[in-house]
């Protein structure tokens, strides 16, 4: 009886020590929630950008001509004014030539926009280049000097 007794204190012992920390742990709370102060959001930068977002090019080439160069002088007011986030220059081509010819083409196209821009004061850490060659195939013929592009996403 005594061994019975003994067992019945332990797990009365321990019943108590749980309901008291559970008590006390509800006490704490209320208390808690009145110092919890919600932080404050950082407002999100937003610019809404009325600029054509695709810079063409001639056939077979990288080169910027005297139309490419307005447009992307529309977004460096943009660029300059948003001081973070990536902008990725995506350069394309038509359907026309090689997977190879058409894949170093559309990088030469996305290079030569982001010189640009790291010229005329963009930081040229926001910024990347890359190349989607000839793009999507299910594209072929619809309209080739549409498709010779860089893409500017910000």
């Amino acid at each position: 009886m005594k061994k019975i007794s003994a067992i019945s204190l332990l797990i009365l012992i321990s019943a108590c020590h749980s309901n008291a920390n559970f008590k006390s742990a509800n006490l704490i709370k209320p208390h808690l929630d009145a110092e919890i102060i919600e932080e404050p959001q950082a407002p999100v930068e937003t610019m809404t950008v009325a600029a054509q977002p695709f810079v063409y090019f001639d056939f077979n080439s990288s080169e910027l001509n005297e139309e490419s160069m307005q447009i992307l002088d529309t977004h460096l007011s943009a660029m300059k004014a948003l001081e973070t986030g990536q902008i990725v220059l995506q350069g394309h081509t038509d359907q026309v030539g090689g997977e190879d010819f058409n894949f170093d083409l559309g990088k030469e196209r996305a290079l030569s926009v982001w010189v640009y821009l790291v010229n005329a004061g963009v930081n040229q850490e926001r910024l990347t280049a890359t190349t989607m060659g000839k793009g999507d195939p299910k594209r072929q013929n619809i309209n080739p000097t549409t498709d010779r592009h860089v893409e500017i996403i910000y």
